[in-house]
């Protein structure tokens, strides 16, 4: 076990982690002097000790034993005390008692757990932009085809953790008061696949689409760790954190005004080629692009495009290739002119 690993796990993952939950349940010598130390150390305790108080109230539980034939004897049993005496019938009516609250206690156990890990989700449809304001204040602009989670229970449990399928553009508000002493509280974390990002207070976009992750720093400063490598870096202004499958979390210089350019419905181009814009355009509307000569692709732009409608990009598409476009369901032709 690497605790490197651990240290980025939310409460959902310790809960989905088979080594943590054989700690919990058997305490297993060989475990406990790992966990132990972890828990000493105190890195992200607050995801760990509600994964822990968790586990162990649903261990403490008392469950009821039943035995293989339990259905039918139970049945037996009814059928009898039908025929009974009043005593008899009062007999049956506290095993139902019994059973029915042992069935709460379960139940009641189930729906805490459920509580303590449940999400509510934003989503966006092709096509589709959201502002989402989190309990804290805090804006996300969600890009289309992208979704948001975060905890249900967020103004109770101090956890201010979102997770990032797609894009989003975050303007996090600022609760810390002295730089020295760091609540858990005022950390600001969000998770993709790949990557863990932590703030107090700042501005910066998040995208992971078609195997690649990057998160653009506006301003502030934004501490990104790979969850791949474990890798990290402080972000600063002006700065990009990328990564792929092919390559391993690195640092590049970038303009962030193109990179966020998408949130007023516009992409920004320096040298970008066609297969980039093509790209973009799939992500957001949904529907794959053929190009007929496969060096459009590698054709150069620069400029601005607007992303509000389809008709827009395939418009400056058609004239910068001088194409013909033609539509079939989900797919669009550009077609090279004779």
């Amino acid at each position: 076990m690497q605790e490197k690993v651990y240290q980025f796990f939310s409460t959902d993952d310790f809960l989905q982690d088979s080594a943590f939950i054989r700690f919990v349940r058997h305490r297993n010598v060989e475990d406990q002097t790992f966990w132990i130390n972890f828990e000493n150390e105190g890195v992200n305790i607050d995801a760990y000790t509600s994964a822990k108080m968790q586990l162990e109230y649903i261990y403490k539980v008392k469950r009821i034993k039943m035995s293989v034939g339990f259905g039918t004897d139970l049945l037996g049993i009814i059928d009898q005390s039908i025929e009974d005496d009043q005593s008899k019938k009062r007999g049956v009516r506290k095993l139902y008692i019994y059973i029915g609250s042992a069935a709460a206690v379960l139940t009641f156990t189930l729906f805490t757990l459920w509580l303590n890990t449940a999400n509510v989700t934003v989503s966006t449809s092709y096509g589709q932009k959201k502002d989402v304001t989190l309990p804290d204040g805090s804006v996300v602009t969600l890009n289309a085809n992208s979704t948001i989670k975060y905890p249900l229970l967020w103004r109770f449990n101090n956890r201010r953790n979102v997770q990032l399928k797609g894009e989003a553009y975050f303007k996090v508000v600022h609760k810390n008061i002295d730089p020295k002493n760091i609540l858990e509280e005022d950390r600001f974390q969000v998770l993709t696949n790949r990557l863990h990002i932590e703030v107090l207070g700042t501005e910066f976009d998040v995208k992971e689409r078609n195997q690649t992750a990057k998160v653009v720093l506006t301003k502030g400063s934004v501490k990104v760790v790979s969850r791949i490598s474990g890798r990290q870096y402080i972000l600063k202004p002006k700065q990009m954190a990328l990564e792929t499958t092919k390559e391993a979390l690195r640092i590049v210089q970038t303009n962030p005004v193109a990179e966020r350019a998408w949130v007023e419905g516009n992409m920004k181009m320096q040298q970008t080629s066609v297969n980039e814009v093509v790209q973009e355009f799939e992500n957001v509307y949904g529907k794959r692009i053929i190009l007929s000569d496969p060096e459009m692709a590698n054709v150069k732009i620069d400029g601005m495009i607007s992303f509000k409608s389809e008709e827009s990009v395939l418009f400056v598409l058609a004239n910068i290739l001088n194409a013909k476009v033609k539509k079939d369901s989900n797919t669009v032709i550009l077609e090279a002119k004779k």
